[in-house]
């Protein structure tokens, strides 16, 4: 595989130039959604508004007609509907007049199969043939980072495939390889596991992250159909294939745990800076790389999950990790 070019910066100011090196006027007269999150109420981390409105100035600049967007999530909260979200976005400063367009959350979407698996892709982005992916590093309990693949693989699909993602991480046990050892329970996060002389799965508290069967040092556990990292993966495939898409990832702020969690913990690495880019396994991986030269294997350190990942199981569906960086 070639190289891709991945600009990095410290300055807000360069984006616009980057995007535009990058070939953002190839979305004059499209439609781009603009996909970030927009923050759990609580949350001080998120992306801001004037990082928002940066990058549509640059997409309105190349004649294209911009939205930012997100959808509703699958956990009980003011997001989980649009109503509820829109006014979130609304007192977050994700108005039409702070950042220069308006601000969709979707709840519908495309059937879209991607290697074994079918997505309901939103029908705001199955139906655009190009999109700008804004995402905050940070990192994520469960899936070790947010990144560019975490952003797309959870956040442009619909409840259900957000579910299904989950679900198909959950453990199958082994009883005759299983020795009691307990590093399962340890590692799960939503107390879904117990051991003393037999191994206990509460199928309702388990939230499919996966970690348990991560953890297991004899095979004991395996996923019922996938991991976490490998559905991030093929889901943010889903969401891109076939679209000409732009990456800018902000890395600062960078929280032990996710944006959606209104109690993000502490900062666990200096702000760093942009990147700017055109593959989303090669904007992750370039953030990996900037982050473990301040704070080495920081994310796994935190979680307990290699971050590196998403990044792996997106090379193997397609993507390039392959980068070159150019400082601007």
């Amino acid at each position: 595989m070639t190289e891709n070019t991945v600009y990095f910066t410290r300055r807000e100011d360069d984006i616009s130039g980057a995007l535009r090196t990058l070939g953002v006027a190839r979305f004059a007269g499209a439609s781009v959604p603009i996909k970030l999150h927009m923050g759990e109420p609580g949350n001080p981390y998120a992306i801001r508004p004037a990082l928002a409105r940066v990058v549509v100035s640059a997409v309105l600049d190349a004649g294209g007609r911009p939205f930012l967007f997100d959808t509703t999530v699958a956990y009980p909260g003011e997001r989980s509907s649009r109503d509820g979200y829109e006014r979130v976005a609304r007192r977050h400063g994700f108005t039409k007049a702070n950042v220069g367009c308006d601000a969709v959350i979707g709840d519908r979407g495309v059937k879209t199969v991607e290697s074994s698996a079918a997505f309901e892709v939103a029908a705001a982005l199955h139906s655009t043939t190009c999109m700008l992916v804004l995402s905050h590093v940070k990192g994520h309990i469960q899936a070790g980072f947010g990144g560019a693949i975490k952003n797309l693989g959870m956040g442009g699909v619909t409840k259900a495939s957000k579910r299904l993602i989950h679900h198909m991480a959950r453990p199958v046990h082994d009883a005759a390889s299983c020795t009691l050892c307990g590093l399962c329970r340890a590692a799960c996060p939503s107390a879904a596991l117990s051991v003393d002389t037999e191994w206990h799965f509460d199928a309702a508290a388990c939230e499919g992250c996966g970690k348990c069967a991560l953890a297991c040092p004899t095979g004991a556990l395996r996923f019922e159909v996938m991991s976490l990292a490998r559905g991030l993966a093929m889901s943010a495939r889903a969401c891109t294939r076939g679209k000409d898409v732009l990456y800018v990832s902000s890395l600062h702020n960078m929280a032990a745990n996710c944006d959606c969690d209104s109690n993000p913990g502490r900062i666990i690495c200096p702000d760093i800076g942009y990147l700017i880019g055109s593959d989303a396994a090669a904007i992750d991986a370039a953030a990996l790389d900037l982050v473990d030269r301040v704070k080495p294997d920081v994310f796994r350190q935190c979680t307990g999950v290699d971050p590196r990942d998403q990044v792996r199981e997106a090379v193997s569906l397609g993507m390039n990790d392959r980068y070159a960086l150019q400082e601007l």
